[in-house]
């Protein structure tokens, strides 16, 4: 039984901990976005244009990544890792985060760098 409660509590550590990370640097400006919006809803409601857009066409899909520096963040040579991916898919708001553009990128034999 004793192994048992310190596994979970365990377990809740750790995911306290991920999520901490996972919230830290958190862009508010996502927060504002649905899916299906049209790309210049998209684009207003980010506040600023993307640092780098990198269009793709896919099986008749035109898919573009663009790429949001955190707000407060201006490094010029900021790492693709450290922005915000927002993507569009035939001008409609698809999703964002890394997890949706890995993904997506991953599904249409896209290379993103790690």
């Amino acid at each position: 039984m004793r192994i048992t409660v310190r596994r979970g509590i365990e377990a809740v550590l750790f995911g306290t901990v991920l999520a901490t990370i996972g919230c830290e640097g958190s862009d508010p400006r996502l927060k504002k976005l649905a899916v299906g919006m049209p790309k210049d809803s998209v684009v207003a409601t980010m506040g600023a244009k993307a640092k780098r857009v990198d269009p793709y066409l896919y099986n008749g899909r035109y898919i573009e990544a663009m790429y949001y520096p955190r707000p407060g963040k201006t490094d010029p040579n900021i790492e693709d890792r450290k922005m915000a991916p927002v993507v569009v898919i035939n001008g409609k708001l698809a999703g964002w985060g890394w997890p949706y553009w890995d993904s997506v990128a991953s599904s249409n034999h896209i290379p993103v760098q790690k």
